[in-house]
């Protein structure tokens, strides 16, 4: 009985195999250490509609790809929050960027990165990370994810630097108004807040003002992280994660400029981590 995770800041995928080799895959809200600790982890991991999905005592090996997974110690906060859920089990935390590379390059090297709630980058030799650009996280990082292409936006409503339309449109799309966003965007959990905000471009995509601050944010993190890496003009780049699938034809566009070559965009990495250990 084992369990595979990929875990981003917004939501979680969970993929249960059980004794007869039978798959089912159920959501959970992200869980990421740096803002969870253990046991927000095990709050969220005794529901009933998770546990109606997965006999927690049953399990026997999990495999945790986790956003903020990122060092010893808040390895350490997941997997004592882990255990506690599935007192029966072996539990393996690792980055969520190592699940990246390994759902989109398998056990071939390659360059693999996330476009997500946040954003993130590796060199892969087809087994572990080799190389990793600094993520400074959503503070002064998160270059070409939701959160940057949210800031970016509200930078622009706030100094105003909309063209007159898309601020009209942002204004009937979020009515609320200025002082209210504000409260919201530095109330709790301000990464995916802000990220949300990525969703009004992403539909206006179309729009010459809201196409320049989509270009802006994705060619900062080719430029700032993919080009940075050795032999990154032979290597096809493998994204994962919403951003990178909703703004793929974008993508290409801007890293072909950039002379980079797109290798596989995907959603959810999770449907090819369970091939990778099940294979």
């Amino acid at each position: 009985m084992m369990l595979i995770v990929d875990s981003g800041s917004t939501k979680a995928d969970w993929y249960y195999i059980n004794d007869k080799g039978e798959k089912t895959l159920t959501h959970t809200m992200g869980l990421n250490p740096y803002f969870h600790g253990p046991d927000k982890v095990f709050q969220v991991l005794t529901q009933k509609d998770f546990e109606a999905v997965v006999p927690r005592t049953q399990v026997r090996k999990v495999f945790f790809y986790g956003a903020g997974c990122s060092d010893d110690t808040f390895c350490s906060s997941m997997k004592e929050g882990l255990i506690k859920s599935f007192p029966m089990a072996e539990i393996d935390v690792e980055h969520d960027l190592l699940g990246a590379a390994r759902a989109t390059c398998g056990r071939s090297p390659g360059i693999s990165g996330i476009l997500g709630t946040g954003s993130n980058s590796c060199l892969y030799d087809g087994n572990v990370v080799t190389d990793n650009i600094t993520a400074l996280s959503h503070v002064i990082g998160d270059e070409g994810s939701g959160v940057h292409l949210g800031k970016l936006l509200l930078q622009a409503y706030y100094y105003r630097e909309l063209p007159s339309d898309l601020e009209d449109l942002f204004s009937i799309t979020y009515p609320e108004g200025k002082r209210s966003i504000i409260h919201r965007v530095y109330g709790e959990n301000q990464n995916v807040t802000i990220a949300e905000f990525a969703q009004f471009l992403i539909k206006n995509k179309e729009h010459s003002g809201a196409k320049k601050l989509i270009d802006k944010g994705l060619r900062e993190f080719a430029i700032r992280h993919l080009k940075k890496y050795e032999n990154w003009r032979n290597l096809e780049i493998n994204l994962v994660g919403s951003i990178a699938d909703m703004l793929s034809v974008e993508l290409k566009e801007i890293f072909a400029s950039e002379g980079l070559k797109v290798g596989k965009i995907i959603r959810r990495p999770i449907e090819k981590l369970m091939d990778f250990h099940l294979h």
